[in-house]
């Protein structure tokens, strides 16, 4: 067995593993997200595209070279001379070949099936990883939102308490000031009648020092008047 088809045989057991792996049920979608995100995977999947197109490159060409065995040895042990001396060990020589080119096809058709098969199935893993760790933080989203849903409703409903009371309040200071307006309103119609009422009592104290000035005159006037009726009796 030559040194390609050993790396081939080595790389299908490693498949292989691989696929059983990734069978276990109890190894989570996240625990192998985990381990795809770590470091050295980390560096390794930047280049798994490459890395993918490179191993498939190589198992096309093998599949096709086996191919090309199976075509250039099927039907050859047939075409033997089996009258000649070393015809069985040709016819085995032959035989042994197609053998092993058959061998190399089933294993290199493996190779391709299930490297095609584990990429698909690593994709599906990483994207159920995804959605899982999306979902988590949903639902931890949807319970933060929750709570602040019912703290703003506690909120919510201290505040009306609070407006409530409050526009009692308010109610009770609109009628206070309401009061004062009233009683400033008195008290300019109380200062507005006392000054009413000391101009009254001026001019009534004009009035009264008038008359008594008057009288004083016509007293005057009368006494004057008086003695020249007297003497003309």
């Amino acid at each position: 067995m030559s040194i390609q088809w050993v790396l081939v045989s080595g790389f299908l057991y490693s498949e292989i593993a691989l696929a059983l792996l990734l069978s276990i049920p109890w190894i989570s979608c996240k625990r192998w997200h985990r381990i795809f995100n770590s470091t050295i995977i980390g560096l390794i999947a930047s280049y798994v595209n490459w890395i993918f197109v490179c191993f498939l490159s190589g198992l096309v060409v093998l599949f096709a070279d086996s191919l090309r065995e199976m075509y250039v040895y099927a039907g050859q042990d047939k075409k033997v001379d089996l009258t000649s001396a070393a015809s069985p060990s040709a016819q085995e020589h032959i035989l042994m070949k197609l053998f092993r080119a058959q061998r190399n096809f089933y294993i290199t058709g493996i190779s391709l099936f299930l490297l095609i098969v584990l990429r698909t199935m690593l994709i599906r893993v990483s994207r159920i990883a995804r959605l899982e760790a999306n979902y988590e933080a949903m639902q931890k989203q949807a319970v933060s939102a929750g709570t602040m849903n019912k703290t703003l409703l506690e909120e919510n409903s201290a505040l009306k308490k609070m407006t409530e009371g409050k526009e009692d309040l308010l109610e009770e200071v609109k009628k206070m000031e309401e009061l004062k307006d009233q009683v400033k309103a008195a008290e300019k119609k109380a200062a507005t009648s006392k000054a009413d009422a000391d101009a009254m009592r001026k001019q009534s104290e004009n009035l009264t020092m008038e008359y008594d000035r008057l009288l004083t005159e016509h007293q005057t006037l009368q006494d004057l008047v008086t003695p020249s009726d007297k003497k003309d009796d």
